[in-house]
């Protein structure tokens, strides 16, 4: 897994991409998982400018997809023929609650072992054991209560750690990195969080990620202490 901030507008994570695939994205096809963003309403511009920043590469075949459109067999089958799965951003509660819903989180445990999975800001939450653990912890019980969750439960659990996006955005909460810190302490998990210039690379989901950035990123203990940074 390939999990990043902000997709694959770096060179040094679309080159981290082109390393896991062994091959030129070319010669590669992609499908597109859009289910975290649809949730949202309003304007759907930056969504469909991220679209067509990712079709922009090259692929040879590029396609975008739904979980719930249609029979959870015809989508299984659009997974299964794409070289990376890519998880696009919005609710990481919603994307992980979609995969279970749809039936289809066995389909993606498989195809972890397969294909290369990217993850984009949300589409890179969705992994952490905990993810119960996520509404309450880091502030974030509004969007559980928005989409008409109980509870929060991975698409996957795979990781011991949570995945944050975007450091030093200027949209992101002055105090971001105590927010994050924070979270790691009262859910006694790490926390990784990066910037969008920045990906962790997991082959192992026992061992630690492997950091790939040309930018900055901070790695919180599970008592809340800044551990590791650049």
């Amino acid at each position: 897994m390939l999990l990043t901030s902000n997709g694959l507008a770096s060179d040094i994570v679309r080159g981290a991409l082109v390393d896991l695939l062994g091959k030129p994205l070319a010669e590669s096809r992609v499908v597109v998982v859009i289910d975290a963003i649809l949730g949202f309403p309003g304007d759907s511009s930056t969504l469909v400018e991220h679209l067509e920043s990712l079709r922009s590469l090259g692929w040879a075949e590029f396609d975008v997809a739904s979980l719930f459109a249609g029979p959870a067999t015809l989508v299984e089958s659009r997974l299964r023929s794409a070289d990376v799965i890519l998880g696009y951003g919005g609710s990481n509660l919603w994307a992980a609650h979609a995969w279970q819903a749809t039936g289809l989180a066995p389909v993606l445990a498989e195809l972890l072992h397969e294909k290369v999975y990217v993850g984009w800001s949300a589409g890179s939450m969705i992994f952490a054991r905990r993810l119960d653990r996520w509404p309450g912890d880091f502030d974030d019980q509004d969007e559980l209560d928005m989409f008409g969750l109980e509870v929060a439960a991975p698409a996957v659990p795979l990781l011991d750690w949570f995945f944050a996006g975007h450091l030093g955005a200027d949209w992101m909460p002055a105090n971001a990195e105590e927010r994050f810190a924070r979270g790691a302490r009262l859910s006694g998990q790490e926390v990784w969080f990066i910037d969008d210039d920045s990906a962790l690379l997991v082959r192992d989901p026992t061992a630690e990620p492997i950091i790939i950035s040309s930018g900055q990123w901070r790695r919180y203990g599970a008592d809340g202490s800044l551990i590791a940074s650049h």
